[in-house]
């Protein structure tokens, strides 16, 4: 190839290039202006009942006694070691 036939190429490929950046930004507005509504719909979906925190009504559950021996017998269960399980059981079973 002659030097002037690979300038002029190159030339034109350079400007291709352009004329098709020039094309993207012309979505942008349309993509600017929606931005984030995606996360905050995820957000209201999310909110099961956005007044609760107004009303000052009881919550159903357990009474303080029983909650408390539930949270203690959870904090014991960390505290004892579970029993370790033999080290050749791996692949017995019933054969099924």
């Amino acid at each position: 190839m002659k030097p002037t036939t690979l300038s002029v190429s190159s030339i034109l490929v350079v400007l291709l290039v352009c004329t098709g950046c020039r094309a993207v930004p012309t979505t942008t507005p349309q993509w600017d202006a929606r931005f984030g509504d995606a996360t905050r719909t995820a957000f209201a979906q999310q909110v099961r009942d956005p007044y609760a925190a107004g009303r000052h009504s009881t919550v159903d559950g357990m009474d303080g006694v029983s909650a408390a021996a539930v949270q203690q017998r959870y904090q014991k269960s960390f505290a004892e070691k579970p029993d370790a399980a033999p080290a050749f059981t791996i692949g017995l079973g019933s054969g099924r």
